[in-house]
């Protein structure tokens, strides 16, 4: 099965963010405090989502109705991903293996939730719940 460009872009896009994130993560002066650059970040963040928002949503502000505890979940994982990470690398930990540790252990801790994820259903399976759910 081929596919286009455009399936792979998003890895792409997470791939050059990521590698962005840990180099400017592990240059981060000293001095700076492990909560105040993370604010300065989502700062920028914030105006740069919020435009690009605007600019490909006809009605944004209707968007709050899909909010969930999911997004108040995010934000504190941002929140504790960003300070981790600094802390890590101002303890002297490697750039290379920091990563490696943090991805493979998530990795790992996922695991357990294969069974009950929606990705590990069959195509079969797929068909027949959406054909039970349009007899409703």
């Amino acid at each position: 099965m081929e596919r286009s460009i455009g399936y792979y872009f998003p890895v792409l896009l997470t791939v050059v963010g990521t590698l962005m994130y840990h180099i400017a993560q592990k240059t981060m002066p000293r001095p700076v405090s492990p909560f105040f650059s993370p604010t300065v970040a989502f700062s920028i963040a914030t105006i740069v989502c919020l435009l690009v928002l605007l600019s490909t949503t006809r009605v944004p502000f209707r968007l709050w109705h899909d909010v969930s505890w999911s997004s108040i979940g995010l934000g504190f994982a941002v929140v504790s991903i960003e300070s981790g990470y600094l802390i890590a690398y101002r303890l002297g930990w490697k750039l290379n293996r920091t990563s490696l540790f943090s991805n493979v252990s998530v990795a790992i801790l996922l695991i357990p939730s294969v069974p009950f994820s929606s990705e590990n259903k069959s195509r079969f399976e797929w068909y027949w719940a959406d054909r039970s759910a349009s007899s409703d």
